[in-house]
Protein backbone atom coordinates (compact mmCIF):
# COMPACT_ATOMS: atom_id res chain seq x y z
CA UNK A 1 0.00 0.00 0.00
CA UNK A 2 1.49 3.23 -1.10
CA UNK A 3 0.65 6.38 -0.23
CA UNK A 4 1.21 9.74 -2.77
CA UNK A 5 4.02 12.08 -1.18
CA UNK A 6 2.85 15.00 -2.92
CA UNK A 7 -0.42 16.59 -4.72
CA UNK A 8 -1.21 15.59 -8.51
CA UNK A 9 0.83 18.05 -10.45
CA UNK A 10 -1.31 18.10 -13.73
CA UNK A 11 -4.94 17.54 -14.47
CA UNK A 12 -4.55 13.89 -14.89
CA UNK A 13 -6.35 10.81 -13.44
CA UNK A 14 -4.74 7.39 -11.91
CA UNK A 15 -5.40 4.43 -13.56
CA UNK A 16 -7.95 2.80 -10.79
CA UNK A 17 -9.89 5.89 -11.45
CA UNK A 18 -10.33 5.80 -14.87
CA UNK A 19 -11.24 1.74 -14.34
CA UNK A 20 -13.53 3.34 -11.95
CA UNK A 21 -15.58 5.40 -14.19
CA UNK A 22 -16.56 2.23 -15.99
CA UNK A 23 -18.06 0.81 -12.68
CA UNK A 24 -20.90 1.23 -10.64
CA UNK A 25 -18.75 3.89 -8.48
CA UNK A 26 -17.87 6.45 -11.49
CA UNK A 27 -15.70 9.39 -9.49
CA UNK A 28 -14.47 7.35 -6.92
CA UNK A 29 -11.20 8.34 -5.26
CA UNK A 30 -8.19 6.13 -4.91
CA UNK A 31 -8.35 6.59 -1.01
CA UNK A 32 -12.05 5.25 -1.13
CA UNK A 33 -11.26 2.78 -3.17
CA UNK A 34 -8.26 0.81 -1.91
CA UNK A 35 -9.99 1.47 1.58
CA UNK A 36 -13.37 -0.31 0.24
CA UNK A 37 -11.53 -2.60 -1.23
CA UNK A 38 -9.82 -3.88 1.84
CA UNK A 39 -12.75 -3.59 3.93
CA UNK A 40 -14.78 -6.10 1.85
CA UNK A 41 -12.06 -8.51 1.77
CA UNK A 42 -11.60 -8.04 5.94
CA UNK A 43 -15.31 -7.20 7.23
CA UNK A 44 -13.97 -7.00 10.78
CA UNK A 45 -15.17 -4.91 13.61
CA UNK A 46 -11.82 -3.76 13.93
CA UNK A 47 -11.50 -2.33 10.33
CA UNK A 48 -9.97 0.79 11.37
CA UNK A 49 -7.20 -0.28 13.17
CA UNK A 50 -6.20 -2.80 10.41
CA UNK A 51 -6.22 -0.18 8.30
CA UNK A 52 -4.41 2.12 10.06
CA UNK A 53 -1.47 -0.59 10.43
CA UNK A 54 -1.69 -1.48 6.95
CA UNK A 55 -0.99 2.05 5.95
CA UNK A 56 1.92 2.29 8.46
CA UNK A 57 3.37 -0.88 7.20
CA UNK A 58 2.74 -0.31 3.95
CA UNK A 59 1.74 -3.71 3.33
CA UNK A 60 -1.82 -6.03 4.39
CA UNK A 61 -0.31 -7.89 7.13
CA UNK A 62 -1.64 -12.28 6.38
CA UNK A 63 -2.29 -11.22 2.52
CA UNK A 64 1.38 -13.03 1.14
CA UNK A 65 0.39 -15.76 -1.43
CA UNK A 66 1.69 -19.07 -0.95
CA UNK A 67 4.83 -20.54 -2.43
CA UNK A 68 5.02 -22.55 -5.41
CA UNK A 69 7.37 -25.18 -5.90
CA UNK A 70 8.61 -25.49 -9.48
CA UNK A 71 11.70 -27.37 -11.04
CA UNK A 72 12.86 -26.34 -14.29
CA UNK A 73 12.70 -28.19 -17.48
CA UNK A 74 15.49 -25.89 -19.08
CA UNK A 75 18.87 -27.31 -18.98
CA UNK A 76 21.82 -25.45 -20.40
CA UNK A 77 23.58 -28.24 -21.79
CA UNK A 78 20.33 -28.72 -24.31
CA UNK A 79 21.48 -25.31 -26.01
CA UNK A 80 23.81 -25.51 -28.82
CA UNK A 81 27.46 -24.66 -27.94
CA UNK A 82 28.79 -21.11 -29.31
CA UNK A 83 31.01 -20.71 -31.61
CA UNK A 84 34.84 -20.77 -30.80
CA UNK A 85 36.93 -18.48 -32.11
CA UNK A 86 39.30 -20.08 -34.33
CA UNK A 87 42.42 -19.62 -36.75
CA UNK A 88 41.70 -16.20 -38.47
CA UNK A 89 37.63 -16.25 -37.35
CA UNK A 90 36.72 -12.37 -36.16
CA UNK A 91 35.73 -13.04 -32.69
CA UNK A 92 32.62 -10.73 -31.70
CA UNK A 93 31.57 -9.34 -27.97
CA UNK A 94 28.69 -7.85 -27.25
CA UNK A 95 28.75 -5.53 -24.38
CA UNK A 96 26.43 -3.02 -22.50
CA UNK A 97 26.80 0.39 -23.54
CA UNK A 98 28.50 2.67 -21.06
CA UNK A 99 26.19 5.64 -20.97
CA UNK A 100 22.59 3.91 -22.66
CA UNK A 101 23.32 0.69 -20.55
CA UNK A 102 21.44 -1.96 -22.72
CA UNK A 103 19.16 0.76 -23.87
CA UNK A 104 16.83 1.56 -20.77
CA UNK A 105 18.12 4.56 -20.80
CA UNK A 106 18.23 5.26 -24.45
CA UNK A 107 15.78 8.34 -23.91
CA UNK A 108 17.74 9.91 -21.53
CA UNK A 109 18.99 12.86 -23.39
CA UNK A 110 22.06 13.54 -20.45
CA UNK A 111 23.21 10.31 -21.25
CA UNK A 112 23.24 10.50 -25.03
CA UNK A 113 25.26 13.43 -25.02
CA UNK A 114 27.73 12.43 -22.80
CA UNK A 115 30.18 11.35 -24.46
CA UNK A 116 31.61 7.62 -23.73
CA UNK A 117 34.73 7.47 -21.61
CA UNK A 118 36.98 6.23 -24.18
CA UNK A 119 35.84 6.50 -27.66
CA UNK A 120 34.67 10.03 -26.77
CA UNK A 121 31.66 9.27 -29.01
CA UNK A 122 27.73 10.83 -28.48
CA UNK A 123 25.02 10.11 -29.56
CA UNK A 124 25.62 7.14 -31.27
CA UNK A 125 27.21 3.79 -31.14
CA UNK A 126 29.87 1.90 -33.11
CA UNK A 127 31.27 -1.32 -33.59
CA UNK A 128 34.98 -1.23 -32.19
CA UNK A 129 37.93 -2.59 -34.09
CA UNK A 130 41.48 -2.33 -33.51
CA UNK A 131 43.86 -0.47 -35.39
CA UNK A 132 45.50 -3.47 -36.82
CA UNK A 133 42.16 -5.09 -37.31
CA UNK A 134 41.21 -1.54 -39.15
CA UNK A 135 44.23 -1.61 -41.46
CA UNK A 136 43.20 -5.28 -42.71
CA UNK A 137 39.95 -4.61 -43.13
CA UNK A 138 40.26 -1.38 -44.81
CA UNK A 139 38.91 0.52 -42.49
CA UNK A 140 39.57 4.48 -41.87
CA UNK A 141 37.99 7.55 -40.17
CA UNK A 142 38.12 10.29 -42.47
CA UNK A 143 38.28 13.59 -40.87
CA UNK A 144 39.66 16.20 -42.74
CA UNK A 145 38.88 16.21 -46.89
CA UNK A 146 34.98 15.97 -46.42
CA UNK A 147 35.03 19.11 -44.36
CA UNK A 148 34.05 17.34 -40.49
CA UNK A 149 33.65 20.32 -38.79
CA UNK A 150 35.30 20.03 -35.25
CA UNK A 151 33.98 16.80 -33.55
CA UNK A 152 32.00 15.60 -36.97
CA UNK A 153 34.17 12.41 -37.56
CA UNK A 154 33.26 10.37 -40.91
CA UNK A 155 33.60 6.65 -40.11
CA UNK A 156 33.23 3.68 -42.70
CA UNK A 157 29.81 1.79 -42.58
CA UNK A 158 30.20 -1.97 -42.49
CA UNK A 159 27.89 -4.98 -42.92
CA UNK A 160 27.78 -7.37 -40.25
CA UNK A 161 26.41 -10.68 -40.97
CA UNK A 162 26.16 -12.67 -38.19
CA UNK A 163 24.18 -15.50 -36.85
CA UNK A 164 22.38 -15.93 -39.70
CA UNK A 165 21.43 -12.08 -39.98
CA UNK A 166 23.09 -8.44 -40.61
CA UNK A 167 23.34 -5.49 -39.38
CA UNK A 168 24.57 -2.10 -40.69
CA UNK A 169 27.28 -0.05 -38.08
CA UNK A 170 29.51 2.23 -38.34
CA UNK A 171 33.20 1.16 -37.73
CA UNK A 172 35.76 2.90 -34.86
CA UNK A 173 39.46 2.44 -34.50
CA UNK A 174 39.99 2.14 -31.11
CA UNK A 175 43.03 1.50 -30.03
CA UNK A 176 43.70 -0.95 -26.95
CA UNK A 177 40.87 -2.96 -28.39
CA UNK A 178 42.53 -6.92 -29.07
CA UNK A 179 43.39 -7.52 -32.85
CA UNK A 180 40.57 -9.90 -34.38
CA UNK A 181 38.08 -8.93 -31.81
CA UNK A 182 35.03 -7.12 -32.50
CA UNK A 183 32.67 -5.45 -30.09
CA UNK A 184 29.34 -4.52 -30.44
CA UNK A 185 27.88 -1.93 -27.89
CA UNK A 186 24.28 -2.87 -26.92
CA UNK A 187 21.30 -0.28 -26.52
CA UNK A 188 21.40 1.23 -30.11
CA UNK A 189 19.18 1.34 -32.54
CA UNK A 190 15.33 1.23 -30.99
CA UNK A 191 12.77 1.87 -33.12
CA UNK A 192 10.33 3.29 -30.90
CA UNK A 193 12.16 4.59 -27.52
CA UNK A 194 10.89 8.43 -27.07
CA UNK A 195 11.65 11.51 -29.07
CA UNK A 196 15.52 11.52 -28.00
CA UNK A 197 16.33 7.40 -28.35
CA UNK A 198 14.49 6.73 -31.39
CA UNK A 199 16.83 5.60 -34.64
CA UNK A 200 19.95 6.58 -32.80
CA UNK A 201 23.32 4.05 -33.64
CA UNK A 202 22.95 0.52 -34.60
CA UNK A 203 20.89 -2.64 -33.24
CA UNK A 204 23.23 -4.96 -32.05
CA UNK A 205 20.68 -7.22 -30.84
CA UNK A 206 19.68 -8.29 -34.43
CA UNK A 207 23.04 -10.51 -34.90
CA UNK A 208 22.64 -11.54 -31.05
CA UNK A 209 21.46 -14.74 -30.03
CA UNK A 210 20.40 -17.03 -26.78
CA UNK A 211 23.07 -19.29 -27.09
CA UNK A 212 25.77 -16.52 -27.52
CA UNK A 213 24.91 -13.86 -25.75
CA UNK A 214 28.07 -12.16 -24.63
CA UNK A 215 30.69 -13.74 -27.77
CA UNK A 216 30.53 -15.62 -30.79
CA UNK A 217 33.03 -15.52 -33.90
CA UNK A 218 32.22 -16.74 -37.13
CA UNK A 219 30.75 -13.40 -38.72
CA UNK A 220 31.88 -11.36 -41.54
CA UNK A 221 32.42 -7.93 -42.12
CA UNK A 222 32.12 -5.98 -45.48
CA UNK A 223 32.96 -2.32 -46.45
CA UNK A 224 29.56 -0.90 -47.85
CA UNK A 225 31.84 1.99 -49.41
CA UNK A 226 29.75 4.39 -47.40
CA UNK A 227 30.93 7.01 -44.77
CA UNK A 228 28.55 8.03 -41.46
CA UNK A 229 28.74 10.78 -39.78
CA UNK A 230 29.59 10.29 -35.87
CA UNK A 231 29.78 13.59 -32.90
CA UNK A 232 33.06 12.71 -31.25
CA UNK A 233 33.94 15.04 -28.57
CA UNK A 234 37.89 14.32 -28.04
CA UNK A 235 38.93 16.81 -30.43
CA UNK A 236 37.07 19.74 -28.99
CA UNK A 237 38.57 22.71 -26.64
CA UNK A 238 42.18 20.71 -27.74
CA UNK A 239 45.24 22.24 -26.00
CA UNK A 240 47.98 19.40 -27.08
CA UNK A 241 51.87 20.03 -27.44
CA UNK A 242 51.95 20.94 -23.83
CA UNK A 243 52.47 20.24 -20.59
CA UNK A 244 48.69 19.03 -19.84
CA UNK A 245 49.19 15.65 -18.41
CA UNK A 246 52.03 14.78 -16.50
CA UNK A 247 52.48 10.86 -15.71
CA UNK A 248 55.34 8.49 -14.79
CA UNK A 249 56.06 4.96 -13.29
CA UNK A 250 56.80 4.27 -9.68
CA UNK A 251 60.34 3.58 -10.24
CA UNK A 252 60.42 7.16 -12.15
CA UNK A 253 58.56 8.29 -9.20
CA UNK A 254 60.99 7.19 -6.48
CA UNK A 255 64.01 8.37 -8.37
CA UNK A 256 62.62 11.52 -8.87
CA UNK A 257 59.69 12.47 -6.63
CA UNK A 258 59.26 15.93 -8.40
CA UNK A 259 59.25 14.55 -12.06
CA UNK A 260 55.96 16.19 -12.81
CA UNK A 261 57.86 19.79 -12.60
CA UNK A 262 60.35 18.71 -15.21
CA UNK A 263 61.26 21.42 -17.24
CA UNK A 264 58.40 23.46 -14.97
CA UNK A 265 58.58 26.80 -16.77
CA UNK A 266 56.18 28.52 -14.53
CA UNK A 267 57.66 32.11 -14.10
CA UNK A 268 57.40 33.70 -10.56
CA UNK A 269 54.99 35.47 -9.24
CA UNK A 270 56.21 38.84 -9.15
CA UNK A 271 56.63 38.72 -13.01
CA UNK A 272 53.13 39.50 -13.80
CA UNK A 273 51.40 42.89 -15.12
CA UNK A 274 47.77 41.37 -13.13
CA UNK A 275 46.49 42.44 -9.75
CA UNK A 276 47.69 40.30 -7.18
CA UNK A 277 44.83 39.70 -4.86
CA UNK A 278 45.03 38.53 -1.11
CA UNK A 279 42.51 36.56 0.66
CA UNK A 280 42.32 37.11 4.39
CA UNK A 281 39.42 34.87 5.12
CA UNK A 282 38.75 31.72 2.08
CA UNK A 283 40.52 31.01 -1.17
CA UNK A 284 38.77 28.11 -2.43
CA UNK A 285 40.30 25.42 -4.92
CA UNK A 286 40.52 21.96 -5.81
CA UNK A 287 42.83 19.16 -6.32
CA UNK A 288 41.96 16.27 -8.97
CA UNK A 289 44.39 13.12 -8.45
CA UNK A 290 44.95 11.61 -12.16
CA UNK A 291 45.94 8.56 -10.13
CA UNK A 292 42.11 7.97 -9.30
CA UNK A 293 40.34 9.06 -11.85
CA UNK A 294 39.09 6.40 -14.04
CA UNK A 295 37.22 8.23 -16.73
CA UNK A 296 33.54 7.17 -15.48
CA UNK A 297 31.74 10.81 -16.21
CA UNK A 298 29.86 10.49 -12.99
CA UNK A 299 31.25 13.87 -12.23
CA UNK A 300 29.64 15.44 -16.19
CA UNK A 301 26.43 14.09 -15.26
CA UNK A 302 26.33 15.44 -11.58
CA UNK A 303 27.52 18.70 -13.13
CA UNK A 304 25.10 19.23 -15.83
CA UNK A 305 22.23 18.06 -13.14
CA UNK A 306 23.39 20.51 -10.14
CA UNK A 307 23.93 23.55 -12.95
CA UNK A 308 20.81 22.95 -15.15
CA UNK A 309 23.11 22.71 -18.16
CA UNK A 310 21.13 21.73 -21.54
CA UNK A 311 21.41 19.09 -23.73
CA UNK A 312 22.07 20.45 -27.40
CA UNK A 313 21.69 17.26 -29.60
CA UNK A 314 24.04 15.52 -31.97
CA UNK A 315 24.16 18.33 -34.88
CA UNK A 316 25.58 20.87 -32.42
CA UNK A 317 28.09 18.30 -30.68
CA UNK A 318 29.57 18.09 -34.21
CA UNK A 319 29.87 21.56 -34.03
CA UNK A 320 31.41 21.73 -31.44
CA UNK A 321 28.75 23.28 -29.33
CA UNK A 322 27.72 20.67 -26.13
CA UNK A 323 28.01 22.78 -22.89
CA UNK A 324 28.93 20.45 -20.43
CA UNK A 325 30.86 22.88 -17.56
CA UNK A 326 33.22 19.88 -16.82
CA UNK A 327 34.72 17.53 -19.51
CA UNK A 328 36.98 14.40 -19.81
CA UNK A 329 39.75 14.13 -22.11
CA UNK A 330 41.13 10.88 -22.66
CA UNK A 331 44.75 10.76 -23.44
CA UNK A 332 47.26 7.51 -24.55
CA UNK A 333 50.81 7.14 -24.11
CA UNK A 334 51.94 6.20 -27.20
CA UNK A 335 55.52 6.02 -28.75
CA UNK A 336 54.13 7.18 -32.28
CA UNK A 337 52.46 9.85 -33.56
CA UNK A 338 48.80 9.13 -35.17
CA UNK A 339 46.16 10.77 -37.01
CA UNK A 340 43.60 8.85 -35.66
CA UNK A 341 40.43 10.58 -34.55
CA UNK A 342 41.06 8.71 -31.15
CA UNK A 343 44.18 10.12 -30.82
CA UNK A 344 44.98 13.36 -29.47
CA UNK A 345 48.12 13.80 -31.32
CA UNK A 346 48.55 14.77 -34.59
CA UNK A 347 50.74 13.41 -37.35
CA UNK A 348 51.03 11.88 -41.38
CA UNK A 349 51.70 8.20 -39.51
CA UNK A 350 48.99 5.71 -40.23
CA UNK A 351 46.38 4.36 -38.20
CA UNK A 352 48.28 0.77 -37.45
CA UNK A 353 51.51 2.57 -35.93
CA UNK A 354 49.09 3.20 -32.50
CA UNK A 355 50.82 1.11 -29.61
CA UNK A 356 48.68 -2.24 -29.93
CA UNK A 357 47.86 -1.49 -25.97
CA UNK A 358 48.58 1.98 -25.25
CA UNK A 359 47.93 3.25 -21.37
CA UNK A 360 44.86 5.51 -21.15
CA UNK A 361 44.64 8.31 -18.84
CA UNK A 362 41.42 10.59 -18.32
CA UNK A 363 41.61 14.08 -17.03
CA UNK A 364 38.85 15.93 -15.75
CA UNK A 365 38.82 19.65 -16.97
CA UNK A 366 36.48 21.74 -15.07
CA UNK A 367 36.92 25.73 -14.87
CA UNK A 368 40.38 26.56 -13.62
CA UNK A 369 39.45 29.40 -11.46
CA UNK A 370 42.82 31.21 -12.03
CA UNK A 371 44.76 33.89 -10.11
CA UNK A 372 45.75 35.57 -13.26
CA UNK A 373 42.16 35.08 -15.00
CA UNK A 374 42.63 35.80 -19.00
CA UNK A 375 39.47 35.59 -19.47
CA UNK A 376 38.82 39.02 -17.17
CA UNK A 377 40.83 41.15 -18.31
CA UNK A 378 39.25 40.86 -22.10
CA UNK A 379 35.24 40.69 -21.12
CA UNK A 380 34.52 44.71 -21.77
CA UNK A 381 31.29 44.54 -19.52
CA UNK A 382 32.65 43.06 -16.10
CA UNK A 383 30.52 40.11 -16.89
CA UNK A 384 33.42 37.90 -15.60
CA UNK A 385 34.95 39.48 -12.41
CA UNK A 386 37.05 38.33 -9.55
CA UNK A 387 35.69 37.50 -5.99
CA UNK A 388 37.16 37.97 -2.59
CA UNK A 389 37.33 34.38 -2.28
CA UNK A 390 39.36 34.14 -5.64
CA UNK A 391 36.02 32.61 -7.76
CA UNK A 392 36.23 33.59 -11.21
CA UNK A 393 32.48 34.54 -11.26
CA UNK A 394 29.83 35.12 -14.02
CA UNK A 395 27.43 37.73 -14.32
CA UNK A 396 24.93 36.46 -16.15
CA UNK A 397 22.82 39.57 -16.89
CA UNK A 398 25.98 41.89 -18.10
CA UNK A 399 26.85 39.11 -20.97
CA UNK A 400 26.85 40.50 -23.83
CA UNK A 401 28.04 37.30 -25.69
CA UNK A 402 30.86 38.60 -27.39
CA UNK A 403 32.95 35.78 -26.58
CA UNK A 404 36.01 37.54 -25.71
CA UNK A 405 36.55 35.53 -22.60
CA UNK A 406 36.44 31.96 -24.09
CA UNK A 407 39.09 33.01 -27.23
CA UNK A 408 41.24 34.43 -24.53
CA UNK A 409 41.12 31.20 -22.00
CA UNK A 410 43.86 28.49 -22.78
CA UNK A 411 41.78 25.87 -21.19
CA UNK A 412 39.13 25.98 -23.10
CA UNK A 413 36.30 25.73 -20.50
CA UNK A 414 33.97 28.47 -21.35
CA UNK A 415 30.23 27.24 -23.07
CA UNK A 416 28.38 29.68 -25.13
CA UNK A 417 24.60 29.30 -25.53
CA UNK A 418 24.61 29.52 -29.58
CA UNK A 419 21.07 28.72 -29.55
CA UNK A 420 18.08 28.92 -27.46
CA UNK A 421 19.20 25.47 -25.94
CA UNK A 422 16.50 26.07 -22.93
CA UNK A 423 13.10 24.48 -23.37
CA UNK A 424 11.15 26.93 -21.55
CA UNK A 425 7.74 25.61 -22.43
CA UNK A 426 7.57 22.17 -20.86
CA UNK A 427 5.99 22.25 -17.51
CA UNK A 428 7.88 18.99 -16.78
CA UNK A 429 11.51 19.56 -17.43
CA UNK A 430 10.64 22.65 -14.59
CA UNK A 431 10.92 19.45 -12.13
CA UNK A 432 14.42 18.44 -12.95
CA UNK A 433 15.90 21.86 -12.33
CA UNK A 434 18.02 22.88 -9.53
CA UNK A 435 15.45 26.30 -8.45
CA UNK A 436 19.34 27.61 -6.86
CA UNK A 437 20.68 27.98 -10.56
CA UNK A 438 19.45 30.22 -12.85
CA UNK A 439 18.59 29.27 -16.47
CA UNK A 440 20.92 30.73 -18.78
CA UNK A 441 19.81 31.46 -22.45
CA UNK A 442 20.97 31.99 -25.86
CA UNK A 443 23.74 34.82 -26.10
CA UNK A 444 25.23 34.24 -22.31
CA UNK A 445 28.93 32.66 -21.74
CA UNK A 446 28.91 30.09 -19.05
CA UNK A 447 31.19 27.92 -17.11
CA UNK A 448 32.03 26.06 -13.30
CA UNK A 449 31.29 28.36 -11.12
CA UNK A 450 32.72 25.65 -7.98
CA UNK A 451 29.20 25.42 -7.26
CA UNK A 452 29.12 29.05 -5.72
CA UNK A 453 25.34 28.02 -4.70
CA UNK A 454 26.30 24.97 -2.22
CA UNK A 455 29.35 27.78 -1.15
CA UNK A 456 26.93 30.28 -0.28
CA UNK A 457 24.55 27.73 1.23
CA UNK A 458 27.08 26.64 3.37
CA UNK A 459 28.27 30.17 4.17
CA UNK A 460 24.80 30.88 5.49
CA UNK A 461 24.52 28.00 7.69
CA UNK A 462 28.09 28.64 9.37
CA UNK A 463 27.40 32.60 9.79
CA UNK A 464 23.86 31.65 11.67
CA UNK A 465 26.01 29.35 13.71
CA UNK A 466 28.72 31.68 14.24
CA UNK A 467 32.07 29.57 13.49
CA UNK A 468 34.14 29.17 10.59
CA UNK A 469 33.01 26.70 7.41
CA UNK A 470 34.68 23.29 8.23
CA UNK A 471 36.65 21.74 6.19
CA UNK A 472 34.72 18.78 3.91
CA UNK A 473 31.67 21.03 4.45
CA UNK A 474 31.49 22.27 0.86
CA UNK A 475 30.87 19.24 -1.53
CA UNK A 476 30.42 20.36 -5.00
CA UNK A 477 28.61 18.44 -7.53
CA UNK A 478 31.19 16.48 -9.37
CA UNK A 479 33.54 15.94 -5.48
CA UNK A 480 29.71 14.44 -4.47
CA UNK A 481 29.60 12.17 -7.67
CA UNK A 482 33.51 10.99 -8.09
CA UNK A 483 33.03 7.01 -7.13
CA UNK A 484 36.94 6.84 -6.95
CA UNK A 485 37.23 10.59 -4.47
CA UNK A 486 39.83 11.95 -7.46
CA UNK A 487 38.16 15.16 -6.94
CA UNK A 488 38.80 17.49 -3.47
CA UNK A 489 37.62 21.05 -2.62
CA UNK A 490 38.17 23.09 0.19
CA UNK A 491 40.13 26.18 1.73
CA UNK A 492 43.62 26.48 -0.13
CA UNK A 493 44.06 29.01 2.61
CA UNK A 494 44.36 26.37 5.63
CA UNK A 495 47.33 24.18 5.68
CA UNK A 496 45.19 21.79 7.28
CA UNK A 497 42.50 21.51 4.49
CA UNK A 498 42.62 17.87 2.38
CA UNK A 499 42.99 20.69 -0.66
CA UNK A 500 45.81 22.49 0.91
CA UNK A 501 47.76 18.60 2.03
CA UNK A 502 47.08 17.50 -1.82
CA UNK A 503 48.58 20.91 -3.15
CA UNK A 504 51.80 20.69 -1.08
CA UNK A 505 52.58 17.05 -2.26
CA UNK A 506 55.63 17.17 -4.64
CA UNK A 507 52.81 15.43 -7.41
CA UNK A 508 51.06 18.75 -7.46
CA UNK A 509 51.21 20.77 -11.00
CA UNK A 510 49.04 23.12 -12.96
CA UNK A 511 48.07 22.48 -16.43
CA UNK A 512 49.48 24.85 -18.67
CA UNK A 513 51.68 26.59 -15.77
CA UNK A 514 54.29 28.62 -18.30
CA UNK A 515 51.34 30.91 -18.88
CA UNK A 516 51.22 31.99 -15.40
CA UNK A 517 47.71 32.28 -14.86
CA UNK A 518 48.06 30.55 -11.79
CA UNK A 519 45.07 28.08 -12.10
CA UNK A 520 43.13 27.38 -8.37
CA UNK A 521 42.74 23.71 -10.02
CA UNK A 522 45.50 21.93 -10.04
CA UNK A 523 46.01 18.19 -10.23
CA UNK A 524 48.22 15.16 -8.92
CA UNK A 525 50.35 13.37 -11.28
CA UNK A 526 49.32 9.80 -12.11
CA UNK A 527 51.98 7.43 -11.24
CA UNK A 528 51.68 3.88 -13.07
CA UNK A 529 52.65 0.57 -11.70
CA UNK A 530 52.71 -2.15 -14.41
CA UNK A 531 53.49 -5.78 -13.98
CA UNK A 532 56.57 -6.34 -16.26
CA UNK A 533 55.57 -9.92 -16.28
CA UNK A 534 52.11 -9.08 -17.55
CA UNK A 535 53.26 -6.26 -19.68
CA UNK A 536 56.02 -9.12 -21.61
CA UNK A 537 52.72 -10.81 -22.01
Amino acid sequence: MIQPLIAPLYRTHSAREVLAAFSDKPGISDYDAVRDRLKAANPTADFDKLWRKSLNDGVVAGTAFTPIGITSKFSPASLPAAAAALGDELEFIFRPDPCVYDGRFANNGWLQELAKPVTKLTWDNAALVSPKTAGTLGLTHNISSRGGEHGKIYSNVIDISLSNSKVTAAAWILPGQADGVIVLPLGYGRSQAGYTGTNKGFNAYMVRTSNALWHTAGGKITKTGDDYPLACTQYHFNMEGRKILASGTLEEYKKNPAFAHEDDEQPPKELSLYKEYSYPGYAWGMAIDLNSCNGCNACVVACQSENNIPVVGKEQVTRGREMHWIRIDRYYLAETDTNDPSSNVDSKKHLTDVLADPPTFFQPVPCQQCENAPCEQVCPVGATTHSAEGLNDMVYNRCIGTRYCSNNCPYKVRRFNFLRFQDWETPQLKLIRNPEVTIRSRGVMEKCTYCVQRINNVRIEAEKQNRPIRDGEIVTACEAACPSEAIVFGNANDPTTRVAKLKAQQRNYSILGELNSRPRTTYLAAVRNPNPELEKA
